[in-house]
C-alpha cells in the first residue's frame, strides 16, 4: 500500500527526529497552559468589574478549587484571553464607546502554572444620542394621527445628549411594538437605522413603524375540551366580539381560564392567517388541555424532625359536576402521626377569580409537651387581585382532644383536654419570586389574622403573623435571601390564655437552626417549652454555588418567643450564626444545616438535615 511504501522510505533516524519534534511541540503546547488565580480589570468607570466578568469565559481559580486539592483546576491559554478581549471590545461597542481599548498583562505568580491577569481599559469618549425619529408607514392619516399621539404619551430610554447604548433601541422597539399590540394592531412591525456621526461622536436613531391593519375581535373559538363544558370556559372570558383587539385581554383570559386549575395547558392566539383584511375582523382561538380525570402522587423523605415522611395525593376531576375538583392529601411522619385532608374546589365561584373551598380533616400532631387531635372542617374563600397577589378568607371549626406530656401542668388548659375552636381568618400574599424551588429574585410578602371565638369556640383569641422575604443575585453563582417574620397573640373575651397548639414556637430547620425545633420558646418549670404569645425571628443567607448540584451556605438567625403578645424585645433575640451544603435536585434541594447560639449559655452545636429551603 501506499503507508507501507512511505514507511520503508523513513530511515530510524528520521523517524527519531519526527518523534522529538511532535514531544517538543506538546511540550511548548503544555506550557501555554496556565491556571487563572485572579483577574482584575483597571481603568473602567462606566462599567463594573463584576459586570465585564460576566463576558468572560475565563475563570478564576474559585475558593473551592483552593480547597478541593484532588479536583484539577480549569486551564487557560492566549487563545482564550484573545476570544475574550474580542467579548469585551464587543460589550463596549454595544454600549457606546466605540473607541475603547483594551490591553492584558499577564504576571506570573509564585505557584507554578498561576498567573494574575490584570485587563487595561480605556473606554475613551462614547457616543451620545442625538435625534430620535419616528416614521409611521401606514396608508391611513387618522391612524398616523392616533399612533404619533400614542408615541408622545410613551417615556422611552433614547433620550438625546445620552450615552447611546444598544440595549435602549432594543428596548424601545420593544417598546413601540407593544404600544401598537395594546390599541388594536395585531401584526405591528418596527424596524430602524442608525446613523453614526463619528467626528462629532453622535448616532441618529431612526424608527420605521408598520403597524398593519387596525382589528376588531371577530368569532371567539374554544377548542380541546372534552370533559369540562364551554360554558364553564365561557364565563371565564374576558374578551368580546367586536372589542378593538388588545394584547393584554388576551394574556387575561390567559389566566383566567388557566385558575380553574382543571387544564394543563391554556393557549389564547390570534388566527392572523383568517383575518378578514377588509374589515379587519380578526377571530381568536382558546386551546386547552383537559388535565387528567385521576392522578396520584406520591412522596417519601427523611428529616431531623420528622424523622420518616410517607405521603400520597389524589386527585379527582371533574368532581361531582361544573370543574369542580377534589384533592384528598394523605401524611404519616413522627410529627404527624396522621394527616388526612380532603379539599374539594369550586373555582370560578361568584367571580372569575374566585374560588370556594370545602375542607375536613383529621390529624394527629406530637410535639414534646402535648399530642392533639385534630377533627373539623373549614370554607375558605379565594380571590387572585393578580396573577402574584391572593387575598382569602377562611372559617374554621374543630374539635380537639389534647393529651399534655406529664410535665405540663393542667394550667395551660382553659376548660378541659376536648375543646371547640370556631374562628374566621384573613390574609394577603404577594409572591414575586422565582425560579420556584431555587429562587434568586423577587420577594414574597404575607399577613393573615385570625380571631377566635365564634359561637361554640370555648377559646377566644385574636392573632396576626407578618412573614417576609426578598431574594437578590449578587453574581452568576451567588444569592443574598432575607427573611422576617413576627407575630402576636393576645387572649380576649376574659380568657387569661391561649391554646397550647397555637402558640408560637421557634427552633428548627426552618426557624432560629442553633436551636430544636420549638425549642426555643418559654418553658415550664420542668424545662419544656410550652409557646409564647409574641414572636420575631430573622435570617440572612449568602447561597453560593459550588458545583452543578451542590451548594454551600453561610447564614445567621435571629429570634426569640415571648411570653405575652406585646412583649417583642429586640435586646432579647438569640443569634445563631452557622453554614450548610445543599444538593441540588429537580424538586428542590437536599439540605444539610449546621448551627450554634452565640449569646446563650450551655448552647449546643445543631444539625438539621432537611429538604427544601429554609425559606
Amino acid at each position: 500500500t501506499l503507508f507501507s511504501f512511505i514507511l520503508m522510505r523513513i530511515n530510524t533516524k528520521s523517524l527519531l527526529i519526527l518523534i522529538l519534534l511532535t514531544w517538543f511541540w506538546g511540550l511548548l503546547n503544555a506550557q501555554d497552559e496556565y491556571i487563572i488565580q485572579t483577574i482584575q480589570f483597571k481603568g473602567n468607570s462606566t462599567l463594573s468589574s463584576s459586570r465585564l466578568k460576566k463576558e468572560l469565559t475565563l475563570e478564576e481559580k474559585s475558593l473551592a478549587q483552593r480547597f478541593l486539592f484532588w479536583k484539577k483546576p480549569e486551564t487557560f491559554n492566549d487563545g482564550y484571553v484573545d476570544h475574550d478581549i474580542r467579548r469585551l471590545y464587543t460589550l463596549y461597542q454595544k454600549e457606546g464607546f466605540l473607541n475603547a481599548d483594551i490591553q492584558v498583562s499577564k504576571i506570573p505568580k509564585r505557584k507554578e502554572n498561576h498567573v494574575k491577569l490584570i485587563i487595561h481599559i480605556a473606554e475613551n469618549e462614547p457616543i451620545l444620542t442625538d435625534r430620535i425619529q419616528f416614521r409611521i408607514q401606514s396608508k391611513s392619516a387618522e391612524d398616523t394621527q392616533r399612533i404619533d399621539s400614542l408615541i408622545n404619551k410613551f417615556s422611552f430610554n433614547m433620550e438625546k445628549g445620552k450615552r447611546f447604548r444598544d440595549v435602549n433601541v432594543l428596548s424601545d422597539r420593544n417598546s413601540l411594538i407593544k404600544i401598537l399590540l395594546n390599541h388594536g394592531y395585531p401584526a405591528p412591525e418596527v424596524r430602524y437605522k442608525i446613523s453614526l456621526e463619528d467626528s462629532v461622536k453622535t448616532a441618529d436613531i431612526n424608527f420605521l413603524i408598520y403597524p398593519g391593519i387596525k382589528s376588531r375581535l371577530g368569532e371567539i373559538r374554544i377548542t380541546g375540551n372534552d370533559r369540562i363544558h364551554t360554558k364553564i370556559i365561557e364565563k371565564q372570558i374576558s374578551l368580546k366580539t367586536g372589542d378593538l383587539y388588545r394584547q393584554p385581554d388576551l394574556e387575561k383570559t390567559q389566566r383566567l381560564v388557566q385558575q380553574l386549575g382543571v387544564f394543563e395547558y391554556v393557549s389564547v392566539r390570534n388566527m392572523l392567517k383568517e383575518m378578514d383584511l377588509t374589515s379587519g375582523t380578526l377571530p381568536i382561538e382558546i386551546f386547552v388541555r383537559e388535565l387528567p380525570r385521576w392522578s396520584v402522587k406520591t412522596g417519601a423523605g427523611y428529616g431531623l424532625d420528622e424523622k420518616l415522611r410517607l405521603s400520597a395525593t389524589i386527585r379527582r376531576q371533574p368532581f361531582f359536576g361544573h370543574a369542580r375538583y377534589a384533592t384528598l392529601y394523605m401524611k404519616y411522619s413522627y410529627l404527624e402521626p396522621y394527616h388526612i385532608n380532603l379539599k374539594i374546589t369550586r373555582p370560578a365561584f361568584i367571580n372569575p377569580s374566585g374560588s370556594l373551598t370545602y375542607n375536613p380533616f383529621a390529624r394527629k400532631e406530637h410535639e414534646v409537651a402535648y399530642d392533639l387531635q385534630r377533627f373539623g372542617i373549614s370554607f375558605m374563600f379565594q380571590y387572585s387581585i393578580s396573577a402574584q397577589t391572593q387575598t382569602f378568607i377562611n372559617y374554621t371549626f374543630e374539635r380537639n382532644q389534647l393529651d399534655l406530656n406529664k410535665d405540663v401542668s393542667e394550667a395551660f388548659i382553659l376548660t378541659n383536654t376536648y375543646y371547640n375552636k370556631s374562628g374566621i381568618s384573613c390574609g394577603i400574599s404577594r409572591d414575586s419570586s422565582a425560579p420556584l424551588f431555587f429562587p434568586d429574585k423577587g420577594s414574597f410578602a404575607s399577613f393573615v389574622t385570625t380571631f377566635s371565638g365564634l359561637p361554640g369556640s370555648q377559646y377566644h383569641y385574636l392573632s396576626a403573623l407578618t412573614d417576609f422575604r426578598k431574594y437578590q443575585r449578587i453574581n452568576n453563582k451567588l444569592v443574598l435571601a432575607v427573611r422576617i417574620k413576627t407575630g402576636s397573640m393576645k387572649p380576649l373575651m376574659g380568657d387569661d390564655t391561649t391554646p397550647l397548639e397555637e402558640r408560637f414556637y421557634a427552633g428548627g430547620s426552618n426557624s432560629v437552626r442553633g436551636f430544636l425545633r420549638s425549642e426555643l420558646s418559654p418553658k415550664n418549670e420542668n424545662n419544656i417549652s410550652i409557646g409564647g404569645n409574641s414572636y420575631l425571628e430573622a435570617s440572612l443567607e449568602l447561597r453560593q454555588e459550588i458545583f452543578n448540584i451542590l451548594a454551600g451556605v453561610l447564614f445567621v438567625d435571629c429570634g426569640n418567643v415571648w411570653k405575652e403578645y406585646n412583649d417583642h424585645n429586640p435586646a432579647d433575640l438569640v443569634y445563631t450564626p452557622g453554614a450548610g451544603i445543599r444538593f441540588r435536585t429537580p424538586i428542590g434541594p437536599i439540605r444539610f444545616d449546621v448551627a450554634y447560639p452565640v449569646n446563650i449559655k450551655d448552647a449546643k452545636v445543631r444539625f438539621h438535615l432537611s429538604f427544601g429551603q429554609a425559606f
